[in-house]
């Protein structure tokens, strides 16, 4: 996922590279905290209307969404969002608007709606690493949630239902997003940011599994981790996180049909790993942070 402190900074240079120079003056001006990751492997969801609760946050502008996306997030109410709150911290949100629906980013913008204002977690706090506290790069988030409130509500999309309960160890799960494919391009002209909506599965690890994959501090309270059981697996390509994927859903399947449990926070990054090198994902518990989150916004502690 890389540095929450100076995401903007590395999402400007990633999408620099991909000759998104507009887009990096952009997010440098909002101050972007932490701008994304999305996924190696997973299956491609092309098909219209395969998530219509997925959001994608962008930067304002006139250039192609593909080049302006940045987090991920999930309708959750008629007129709100939920995304990771490293995702807006110290940012302008109005100087974002949110797309929900899209399969295809540069196909179908999906509905439009500007960003209203926006709550972050009373308590969302970064957490440097004990093995290279002075490396951003390593740093791992507690509390990692934000909800935004949309300029209007959207109708013709069921929101989706929030679990009631953190899924436990050996519970299948499923993110859906979009953004980077690969670490960096394999040869010239790549494009390796994740136009075509991504499904991954998942599986749910114990805390102590979670813990052990990285030097940096795992926060049992807020957050819950899951990894592709099949990483490792020859002539298959692992399922995990890369830039673009913070904010993204993480679902799981109740007798009712898919429930939201978790929004990607972290990953790989806290032990020196890149996209496409297996390692654990972790995710901000939804069914338990959502309450304090709710009460703060009703306080008025918007951003």
């Amino acid at each position: 996922m890389g540095s929450k402190q100076q995401r903007g900074t590395r999402l400007g240079a990633v999408l620099g590279s991909l000759v998104m120079t507009a887009v990096v003056a952009t997010v440098t001006t909002v101050g972007i905290s932490s701008p994304a990751q999305a996924m190696s492997g997973g299956t491609e969801l092309p098909r219209p209307g395969a998530a219509p609760w997925l959001a994608t946050l962008a930067v304002k502008g006139d250039g192609p969404l593909l080049k302006r996306a940045s987090c991920g997030g999930v309708l959750v109410a008629p007129d709100r969002v939920l995304t990771a709150a490293h995702c807006l911290a110290g940012a302008d949100v109005t100087a974002f608007e949110v797309h929900l629906g899209s399969s295809i980013l540069s196909e179908d913008p999906g509905t439009l709606r500007n960003v209203r204002s926006a709550t972050l977690h009373p308590r969302y706090k970064l957490l440097p690493s004990p093995a290279d506290p002075q490396d951003p790069d390593k740093s791992s988030a507690a509390y990692d949630l934000a909800e935004i409130r949309l300029s209007s509500p959207v109708s013709g999309v069921a929101p989706l239902p929030v679990a009631k309960h953190r899924p436990r160890p050996g519970t299948p799960v499923s993110i859906f997003s979009h953004g980077m494919t690969a670490a960096e391009p394999s040869h010239p002209g790549q494009e390796i940011r994740g136009d075509v909506l991504r499904r991954g599965d998942l599986t749910v690890r114990s805390h102590q599994q979670c813990a052990a994959q990285t030097p940096a501090v795992v926060d049992e309270t807020s957050v819950f981790c899951a990894r592709d059981p099949r990483a490792g697996r020859a002539g298959r390509t692992p399922t995990t996180m890369c830039e673009g994927d913070s904010g993204s859903p993480l679902l799981a399947w109740g007798r009712r049909g898919p429930e939201l449990t978790g929004i990607f926070s972290f990953a790989g990054e806290t032990a020196g790993k890149v996209c496409g090198q297996p390692a654990d994902a972790a995710f901000a518990d939804v069914p338990a942070l959502l309450p304090e989150l709710r009460a703060a916004a009703h306080t008025g502690s918007r951003t």
